[in-house]
């Protein structure tokens, strides 16, 4: 029995490897972001725009890491004791996957918009094919939001 509970504290304790690497990755990209946003104050507004969605592309991005980095070390080493802690609270590993989810459909939302700031259409289809786009993408917030 105690070489069992050996080897299981092991296995826990091996998953510190990547929650050091995801909170590592979630730093860099929060770096970057603030050094895009920073990098685009300085510019005219219709320049700053495409930063500035840039920038929070990889603010998300970086709350993808934070997030998963936390729910791993909840789920397999000990509860954290943060003061966001119903943003970083994971139980299961399904709520794990909701609150990931919710943030890429965040991040899908930035990169339609990041696109539709380079759109240039060419016809009416252009135009009904984008609001297609939009009434999708407002679509898949709506059923994120309801599954809360």
């Amino acid at each position: 029995m105690g070489l069992w509970n050996t080897l299981a504290n092991l296995a826990r304790w091996t998953m510190v490897l990547p929650v050091v690497g995801l909170l590592l990755g979630a730093f860099y990209f929060a770096w970057h972001a603030l050094l895009e946003a920073a990098s685009a104050l300085g510019q005219g507004l219709e320049a700053a725009l495409p930063a500035l969605v840039g920038a929070v592309d990889l603010a998300l991005l970086s709350a993808v890491f934070l997030i998963f980095g936390a729910g791993l070390f909840e789920l397999f080493i000990g509860k954290l004791e943060v003061p966001l802690d119903n943003v970083l609270a994971v139980e299961s590993l399904a709520d794990l996957k909701n609150k990931l989810g919710q943030v890429i459909v965040m991040i899908l939302v930035v990169k339609f918009f990041e696109k539709a700031l380079a759109f240039k259409p060419q016809a009416a289809l252009d135009f009904l094919l984008f609001a297609g786009g939009v009434a999708l993408l407002s679509a898949a917030l709506w059923l994120a939001r309801a599954k809360e």
